[in-house]
């Protein structure tokens, strides 16, 4: 059994079926006749007031005192429809219903239409293209139904039907003229026979149509290169630029068909033709440019060019914010965060409504440690978006970050009252960060509260995992805990050199010593700039496995790093280990 499309349902929600004559079969007895019209009146004031269960029952009633009448059944079958879910009886009868509707009433635009789809949906092709063509033949100049039953004449029929479809098309083109969808739409059908002579033969007539219509130039040109017929392609991509030297479009086609080639160069130089035009539309430059960002993505070498081709398109449009926006974004994929944080700034001062660019600014300063102006960014943006809850988060962290503990609780709090109670990963994250500023501040047994809190929420915060598990480390309590929980975030992300540290830490802690090298060994491989807080862990751990030598060099990498780490300073003095 087939199972309904949805698009089925959509069909179905259209609307109500007009209220037209309908006709009677002998053998009806007059008086159920007159309940029937009664019973099917109240069924579609039913209707008309969402009252779905009644509307359904009424028209049964109908249909059953007057199962002739073709409206009652025609709306029944939809509530049938919506009900079959995969009973193809249940469909069948439904489609007989409208069937029936549809031949006493050939000419109902609406409802045979609708029919006509269903069709297509339930894959009747033959019904479809039947109902398509009674269709157009009533109304001849819709072009909706003239497309729709050409359309259902070249979908998977024979050579016959597609011929058929393709004299309808060129029916249309006689009372419309020619037109890029019109061609494309018979270049699709003489694709199916790969009739590349036909197809060539459609772009030349579009073109001659209108020789100096620089889209139908363009068009023959991607038709022509699609069959490798680059010097005849790329003379109608000349003859657009020299048609009108100010399109885009014209000078951006050529460039794509130079970049299909191989030309870079070639391409490069279109692309930066094609912006330069002032007559382009801003959306159109930048969906441009995000073109060619995506091509140029790989190379190293181009991100001058990306830069110089956005230089270009400020100094045409200065008060662009979705120019600094996307300029912002591509400096972030580039890692120039400092200019990306400039230009998100200047984006800013354009539209301050942007949400997420708010955020972004927060994340630039943040990345570049600049605590202060991430704070003020935030605050900044509290006058737009006075309820997102994530800059409340954010701004808890700074005051962390920066030793003012105390103002963190309220913006957690905060952050809680606004976040969606759906959004359980952004919730983890908050009791995470409150565990962490609590912890922080000796209050030990009610951060790991907040931890287990955090982990109820989602048992995926590996941040949360990590840091619980370091903390219970350093109080050498619930190592198997400790333990469990650290693994779970180094298999969900075995190159994070923060949980690795924090993996050795715990085996050094559980006394396996062996074990807890070879995993800071790994960490020391993977981190770009040791901090002193590892260099220190891994001293700890070689002195453990019997090596005071191996230690003592972490020790003194470790105390160049905090020179006044007394505790280290002490471990290098007396070349041992000191408990804490």
């Amino acid at each position: 059994m087939k199972q309904l499309p949805i698009l089925i349902l959509t069909i179905i929600a259209l609307g109500t079926f007009s209220l037209m004559a309908k006709g009677r079969v002998k053998g009806t007895s007059a008086e159920d006749v007159r309940k029937a019209d009664y019973i099917y009146l109240e069924a579609l004031r039913a209707k008309s007031q969402d009252q779905h269960d009644a509307a359904y029952s009424l028209l049964q009633r109908a249909h059953e005192l007057n199962a002739d009448d073709k409206d009652v059944g025609a709306e029944l079958s939809l509530y049938l429809l919506r009900l079959s879910q995969t009973d193809s009886a249940l469909i069948g009868e439904a489609m007989d219903m409208l069937r029936d509707y549809n031949e006493a009433n050939p000419s109902d635009l609406y409802n045979g239409s609708r029919y006509a789809m269903l069709n297509e949906q339930l894959l009747n092709r033959g019904e479809a293209v039947r109902t398509w063509e009674r269709l157009h033949t009533f109304y001849p100049d819709r072009l909706e139904i003239t497309y729709r039953y050409a359309n259902a004449l070249g979908m998977g029929g024979s050579e016959t039907d597609r011929d058929r479809a393709i004299a309808v098309y060129d029916s249309v083109e006689i009372a419309e003229g020619m037109s890029i969808p019109l061609t494309t739409k018979k270049i699709q059908l003489y694709f199916t026979r790969q009739d590349t002579a036909s197809i060539l033969s459609e772009a030349d007539r579009l073109r001659e149509s209108s020789p100096k219509t620089v889209e139908y130039q363009v068009f023959s040109g991607d038709i022509y290169s699609m069959f490798g017929r680059n010097d005849e392609a790329k003379a109608f991509y000349d003859k657009a630029c020299e048609t009108d030297p100010s399109s885009g479009l014209a000078y951006y086609s050529r460039a794509q068909f130079y970049n299909t080639l191989g030309d870079s160069a070639a391409f490069n130089r279109e692309v930066f033709q094609a912006l330069q035009q002032k007559s382009l539309d801003v959306e159109t430059k930048l969906a441009i440019l995000r073109s060619y960002i995506q091509e140029m993505y790989n190379d190293s070498t181009q991100i001058p060019r990306v830069g110089q081709l956005f230089d270009v398109l400020i100094d045409q449009h200065p008060h662009e914010h979705d120019i600094h926006s996307l300029y912002a974004r591509y400096l972030i994929v580039t890692k120039d965060y400092t200019k990306a944080a400039e230009q998100t700034e200047r984006s800013l001062d354009l539209d301050p409504a942007d949400e997420e660019g708010w955020e972004m600014l927060t994340s630039l300063y943040l990345q570049e440690d600049q605590l202060d102006k991430a704070k003020a960014a935030i605050k900044r943006s509290f006058r737009y978006y006075p309820e997102n809850g994530r800059q409340y988060l954010v701004l808890g962290s700074i005051y962390d970050q920066s030793g003012e503990r105390e103002k963190a609780p309220k913006e957690y709090a905060r952050a809680l009252e606004l976040i969606d109670s759906t959004d359980i990963k952004t919730i983890s994250r908050i009791y995470g960060a409150m565990g962490d500023n609590l912890y922080a501040r000796e209050l030990t047994d009610s951060a790991f509260t907040l931890y287990k809190k955090a982990l109820l929420y989602d048992p995926e915060n590996y941040m949360a995992l990590n840091n619980c598990a370091y903390y219970l480390a350093c109080e050498g309590r619930d190592l198997d805990e400790a333990l469990s929980m650290i693994e779970t975030a180094t298999a969900a992300e075995p190159e994070n050199v923060t949980s690795l540290d924090t993996y050795a830490w715990v085996l050094f802690k559980r006394k396996d010593y062996a074990k807890a090298r070879e995993i800071i060994d790994r960490t020391l491989e993977l981190s770009d700039e040791n901090s002193a807080e590892i260099l220190e862990h891994a001293g700890d751990i070689y002195f453990m496995d019997g090596d005071p030598d191996g230690a003592l060099e972490f020790w003194k990498e470790a105390l160049k790093l905090t020179p006044d780490n007394q505790l280290l300073e002490k471990k290098v003095k007396h070349k041992t280990y000191f408990f804490k």
